[in-house]
């Protein structure tokens, strides 16, 4: 494993005093105050949802228009709980912040990663499942490590604003980064050999490998720790507090378990 594996979330970067920051800062955001969120979901009847497509098993959609996938059942097992319809609104990686911060969204449900950065301008919940990443190359590359990745000649294939930005750029910083507007377009472009190599996270990754293992295979290591939650907007603590307890029960209650395997093939790992 890289010593220069990148590390999202506060606890891990700054030790027990900067966990026990974090934790007075969700508490803090759950005491911001009464807002108006849940009464106006309530009274419009949908729950407005933003997600992104192209990005399997969280979230895609269907010819038909139809939106499927780990995040979808998510979002709609919440909008069922409200007794509400969900409302799916599709947005690009940056979207998921700025359909929160316009209003546009009520939530966002889109393999979205919690960091201090982002939580800086939008609230999350406790996390629903927790990833790390891994770059993925074609079974006959002669690339066998990250660090033979890590040259000008090669390139890297990732998501546009999402992790793989920062993931990419502190692990393979050599490497020219290609962006592209989904998971799928990346993963095309690595198919054609536009890119030498994909970077995602862990879980992605090893769905889809169980899928298509003899043609792609992972360099070693993992290099990151994610965890991937609902995004809210600020400044509403009744809201938080109600999302927030949604996903505890969702966990808890053995569902968030369940439709994970149901997407992913295998047991949803310790969160």
């Amino acid at each position: 494993m890289s010593n220069r594996r990148y590390f999202i979330t506060t606890g891990l970067a700054f030790g027990a005093a900067v966990a026990a920051l974090g934790g007075f800062a969700r508490g803090a955001r759950a005491q911001a105050g009464p807002g108006h969120t849940l009464a106006e979901v309530q009274s419009r009847g949908t729950l407005r949802i933003a997600t992104t497509s192209g990005n399997p098993p969280y979230s895609s959609f269907k010819p038909d228009g139809a939106p499927e996938g780990y995040d979808i059942d998510i979002g709609n097992a919440f909008a069922a709980a409200l007794k509400v319809k969900p409302e799916w609104i599709v947005v690009d990686t940056p979207g998921r912040i700025t359909a929160l911060q316009t209003g546009k969204a009520d939530i966002t449900v889109a393999n979205f990663t919690d960091t201090v950065e982002r939580s800086a301008v939008v609230a999350f919940t406790r996390p629903y499942v927790v990833v790390g990443s891994n770059y993925m190359v074609k079974q006959a590359s002669a690339i066998q490590s990250v660090e033979e990745l890590n040259k000008a000649s090669h390139k890297v294939g990732i998501p546009r604003g999402g992790m793989g930005e920062v993931i990419g750029k502190a692990n393979t910083p050599n490497a020219e980064l290609l962006r592209f507007g989904s998971q799928d377009d990346a993963f095309l472009a690595l198919q054609s050999g536009q890119v030498d190599a994909q970077l995602l996270d862990s879980l992605q990754d090893a769905a889809f490998l169980a899928k298509q293992g003899a043609s792609y295979r992972n360099l070693p290591g993992s290099y990151s720790y994610e965890e991937i939650a609902i995004g809210v907007p600020v400044g509403d603590g009744d809201w938080y507090r109600v999302v927030d307890g949604f996903v505890r029960l969702l966990i808890g209650s053995g569902e968030d378990a369940r439709l994970f395997k149901k997407w992913f093939g295998f047991d949803l790992p310790p969160l």
